[in-house]
């Protein structure tokens, strides 16, 4: 009977992309799947137990000819209830599946979420998503929540580059969709687009968000508010990194500042600000975007974060003066850059570089001391394998506690004069009451020198010095490709030497502030005052010496 139908022309129903979860709110949301054959049906059966009891039915566009992808959303769900269902096209079916609705901003609840990117096609590699997904994601979440998967997550960040080419609709069925089933059939995930996507209609037709961007933009750029957390989306190829796209960021911000349930604001987009391991893939739209992000926390004390790929290794860093942070979610598939195969730098605003394929997993709290933890699980790479391991923490506070006030120690006028370089600057013992007891050290200071002792003397410093308590970046053995290493001699940033010569015979002032794990900087010291001597080589300085240093990036903000 098969052969005698397929001689007629006719082709059964099959399902292409088993259903998986978009745009979802704690009243509603997008269930998708895509099918091959002659029916045009379109349902989803579900109910608030596995015997169902409703349906409901949506549209379906073409994705190649034979080929159609249906969107049914689901209204008038109720928050936090686990929902059963399953997607009907003609003879062909899918499910029973579950997942659970958001709940209410109001209850206060946690958010879950797994943040990672570029999971495009690997040839060495070919099945790597799939491993990240049922050996990584789906496990370790799990098992970290002790629950099922649709309690364990409650979302989905992927910032571009889902497929190697947007028009090809294999890499779309088998590599994304195909490998990232069992996730995608519990999690919504929010999407945007990466270079590789190219633009091309396929994404858009996939891809379900919340249709709140500028009009004639829709599904470039969005936002959701997720319980505590607002999510920003936004597009950063090329032909959109317009005025229009950044006039839009501002109004988002400006509601998100005003809303009292947001206590955090999450940005993803694809291109980086700053790529420590791959610098042309900078682009300075992003850094447009990162500086609005950075007023927006220094104006309204809400922590933010901007997650990106595009490179292919994890980074993590923070602005300087405010609680901002920068995560790289590569890689997912994509195969990983290493070290001294391209352009890099060192950056000072980041931390930590791996060249990696893994994911971050993004935890936050509500109520009185809104919190967000966020974890980089590993998988390794070619040249080191890993399982899940833990390489990379980061948190941030709503609140956070500012360490105590240091002192600075020496040198001061009681002491001798002291040498232009090389000298030791000595802060006192870093105390933090709202540091864990595993964690109670400085994270990071901040030297100031200035010729006056007033704050306005130190808006222009003779110079100052960033430090931080690690530096996790390439190994100087060009060998070890993979390797990444702590390129911080010593930890204890307590004490610190400048960078440049400071002028000789002067009457100069020091100051310095310390920051915890959350971001949080102290006050600053009471100005000390000292004096250099007349070194050796002070006949080599020139006026260039006395020139302030200019400010690095972000300070000004």
């Amino acid at each position: 009977m098969i052969f005698v139908l397929g001689l007629l022309g006719f082709v059964p129903d099959t399902i292409v992309v088993s259903p998986y979860l978009q745009n979802a709110t704690p009243s509603s949301i997008v269930v998708a799947w895509e099918t091959k054959g002659e029916s045009t049906e379109c349902v989803v059966e579900y109910g608030t137990t596995e015997n169902l009891g409703r349906s409901a039915r949506g549209t379906s566009q073409t994705t190649v000819e034979g080929h159609l992808v249906h969107h049914v959303k689901l209204e008038k769900l109720t928050p936090d209830t686990r929902v059963w269902y399953r997607v009907k096209s003609g003879d062909a079916v899918h499910g029973v599946h579950v997942f659970r609705t958001p709940a209410l901003a109001k209850d206060e609840g946690r958010q879950r979420f797994v943040a990672y990117s570029d999971m495009q096609l690997d040839e060495a590699n070919p099945l790597k998503h799939q491993e990240m997904v049922e050996q990584g994601i789906v496990p370790w979440s799990t098992n970290h929540a002790q629950s099922d998967l649709e309690n364990a997550l409650d979302f989905i960040l992927i910032p571009g580059d889902l497929v190697s080419t947007g028009g090809n609709h294999t890499h779309w069925t088998r590599d994304f969709f195909g490998q990232g089933e069992t996730l995608f059939h519990t999690v919504p995930f929010y999407a945007t687009p990466g270079n590789h996507e190219q633009n091309h209609p396929l994404y858009f037709r996939y891809v379900d968000v919340p249709d709140n961007g500028t009009p004639g933009y829709e599904e470039h750029w969005y936002w959701t508010d997720q319980g505590n957390c607002r999510v920003i989306g936004l597009d950063t190829n090329d032909g959109y990194r317009t005025e229009d796209q950044l006039t839009w960021l501002d109004g988002v911000l400006k509601l998100a500042a005003k809303a009292e349930h947001i206590d955090f604001v999450f940005a993803q987009f694809h291109h980086p600000h700053r790529s420590e391991s791959w610098t042309p893939g900078e682009t300075p739209f992003s850094t447009e975007v990162v500086e609005k992000m950075v007023r927006f926390s220094r104006d309204t004390g809400k922590p933010s974060v901007h997650f990106y790929g595009h490179t292919h290794s994890y980074s993590r860093g923070q602005h300087r003066d405010h609680m901002h942070g920068m995560v790289n979610v590569a890689s997912g598939m994509g195969n990983p850059d290493y070290w001294w195969e391209y352009p890099q730098a060192d950056y000072e605003e980041f931390e930590i570089s791996t060249p990696d394929w893994g994911f971050c997993h993004v935890e936050t709290s509500a109520g009185d001391d809104p919190t967000m933890t966020l974890r980089r699980l590993s998988r390794g790479n070619e040249f080191g394998k890993k399982d899940n391991e833990e390489t990379d923490l980061f948190i941030l506070k709503r609140y956070p506690v500012a360490p105590k006030t240091p002192k600075g120690l020496s040198p001061n006028n009681d002491s001798d004069p002291v040498s232009t370089t090389g000298a030791i600057f000595r802060g006192s013992p870093f105390e933090d009451p709202d540091a864990r007891e595993s964690r109670n050290f400085a994270h990071e200071s901040h030297w100031q020198v200035a010729v006056g002792n007033q704050s306005e003397d130190f808006q222009n410093p003779v110079d100052e010095v960033w430090r931080r308590y690690r530096n996790l970046w390439r190994s100087p053995n060009k060998e070890a490709t993979w390797y990444s290493v702590d390129t911080v001699k010593d930890a204890d940033v307590t004490k610190t030497t400048f960078d440049g010569a400071l002028p000789s015979e002067q009457q100069l002032f020091w100051r310095v502030r310390y920051r915890d794990e959350n971001l949080a900087w102290s006050e600053w010291s009471t100005p000390v005052p000292f004096k250099t001597g007349n070194d050796a080589d002070a006949s080599k300085q020139s006026n260039a010496s006395l020139r302030p240093v200019f400010a690095r990036w972000g300070a000004s903000l």
